[in-house]
């Protein structure tokens, strides 16, 4: 058996890693994560020490953290687990073998106090994401929201037709762009089958981040209260309008 780890096995070992593609650390170079800073610290405000105990982890640091736990979607224990047991994780939250780790009261208390906080009368998570979103715009990439379905618009898949729908939406001066279903036992119809290949275009843009986020990332909304919700279902927007960046960021030099 080998003896224990030292400074340049890891370093060795992480140098494998970025050549194999880590997805941190693509992560960490495109993603300025100090422009959270301001508002994290608004929202979760820290005591001056006075009272002595151990110094709180630092405000971008536990947004990390929690941006970790979203991209996986980690219970705050296996947050606590895979931070002490993955290299690709530690050199992502800047922690050394030896630095402390935040154990899973840590990082349920701050999300806790995320999901109380409120700025400008809205929810900090709310706050947060506007200004990811400003960093974008500002750092040239276009932000697509609500410009893909008109007011006057109604787009749902084929579980949502019936006759009780279609009389709400036109009794509610609403188009209905709901997909027709095939006729049972008949082929469909050539105009209705184009119909419907036009109208999932358009969805699929918005289905293909739903499926991202059920799929590889595993978003399930297992919370008591909307405020705790708000914060989870936000943090996963965030974390992949992250990912998304980093991919067009990458498809932008290749």
């Amino acid at each position: 058996m080998r003896g224990q780890a030292g400074f340049f096995d890891v370093d060795e070992r992480l140098k494998e890693l970025s050549a194999k593609g880590d997805d941190l650390e693509r992560l960490s170079s495109v993603v300025n994560f100090e422009l959270f800073r301001p508002d994290l610290a608004r929202a979760v405000p820290r005591s001056d020490g006075s009272k002595g105990g151990r110094p709180p982890f630092d405000h971008v640091f536990m947004w990390k953290v929690l941006i970790l736990q979203a991209s996986h979607s980690l219970s705050d224990e296996r947050t606590e687990f895979l931070i002490k047991d993955r290299l690709s994780f530690m050199r992502f939250l800047g922690l050394g073998l030896g630095d402390p780790v935040p154990d899973a009261n840590t990082i349920w208390t701050f999300r806790e106090a995320l999901s109380r906080a409120r700025m400008n009368g809205k929810p900090a998570i709310e706050v947060l994401f506007r200004a990811y979103e400003a960093a974008l715009t500002k750092a040239g990439f276009l932000a697509m929201g609500g410009q893909i379905i008109d007011a006057s618009d109604v787009w749902a898949d084929t579980a949502y037709r019936s006759k009780a729908n279609e009389k709400l939406l036109a009794g509610n001066a609403l188009v209905s762009r709901i997909l027709r279903k095939k006729p049972k036992g008949k082929p469909m119809p050539a105009n209705v089958a184009r119909a419907n290949g036009i109208k999932s275009k358009v969805r699929a843009a918005v289905e293909h981040v739903f499926a991202r986020q059920k799929g590889p990332m595993g978003l399930v909304v297992r919370t008591i209260g909307l405020a705790r919700a708000t914060v989870k279902i936000g943090l996963a927007n965030i974390a992949y309008n992250m990912k998304r960046v980093v991919w067009l960021t990458e498809r932008a030099t290749t």
